[in-house]
């Protein structure tokens, strides 16, 4: 009899460990014309159950962060060891001009782990839009060397109509110069904020940067460069 309960609790964590037995998303990454986007990061996040009316966001408001992977030289992308549940997927390219659905669309590509089972077939459709571009000179070098995308000296904000925040990310940086940028939906109003809480900013016509700029976004193409310059520290 022993035995036989052996087997039993055995087979029964065999069971349960099979249930629990993680799966795998299969997808791709394409842009409006249906051309593969290579490089993208991708994000997949736990798919809320309902909304959620006090959370302000993007308009895809997304669960805790799952999985982070990216996409191949045919824009292909696998995500493995996914629980069972409802994810979100998001993706970012490489280079702007492509907007995220999640920042972006009224809704992003969702799909459903059961049971371990692989998913296939998970397309993630990228629109074209505006890239914002904003060029920061730095005469006096008083920027720290950037390291990343974002550093905390100066920070470039984007706030949409909705009062959706978004950082514009440094794309590229020389000794005297950084440059960031966003890409937005075409022939959207928005306002651009810069945050240098030691730093003294100027716009473009030398006057200390106060307020929010605002800068309108042709229907079907880039607007000009937005420049900002450093021109002291502050206490």
């Amino acid at each position: 009899m022993r035995n036989a309960l052996v087997l039993i609790c055995a087979l029964s964590g065999c069971l349960r460990a099979a249930a629990t037995i993680p799966g795998v998303v299969r997808g791709s990454v394409v842009d409006s014309g249906g051309k593969p986007v290579v490089r993208a990061r991708i994000f997949i996040s736990r798919a809320l159950s309902s909304a959620l009316p006090h959370v302000s966001g993007a308009p895809v408001i997304t669960g805790p962060l799952v999985k982070t992977t990216m996409t191949d030289d045919n824009g292909q992308f696998v995500a493995a060891y996914l629980p069972d549940g409802s994810y979100v997927v998001c993706a970012q390219a490489a280079a702007p001009g492509l907007l995220d659905p999640c920042h972006w669309a009224a809704s992003a590509p969702r799909f459903t782990i059961t049971a371990g089972k692989a998913v296939t077939g998970v397309q993630v459709a990228m629109a074209k839009g505006a890239v914002v571009a904003i060029h920061v000179d730095d005469p006096q070098q008083l920027l720290a060397p950037a390291k990343g995308a974002a550093e905390s000296d100066l920070r470039v904000y984007l706030v949409t109509a909705q009062g959706h925040h978004y950082e514009a990310f440094i794309v590229a940086h020389e000794a005297k110069s950084r440059d960031h940028a966003i890409t937005v939906p075409f022939g959207s109003p928005i306002t651009l904020s810069v945050f240098g809480p030691h730093l003294t900013v100027n716009d473009e016509s030398g006057k200390a940067v106060s307020a929010a700029k605002s800068v309108s976004i042709p229907a079907a193409a880039n607007p000009p460069t937005v420049t900002y310059r450093v021109s002291g520290t502050r206490p």
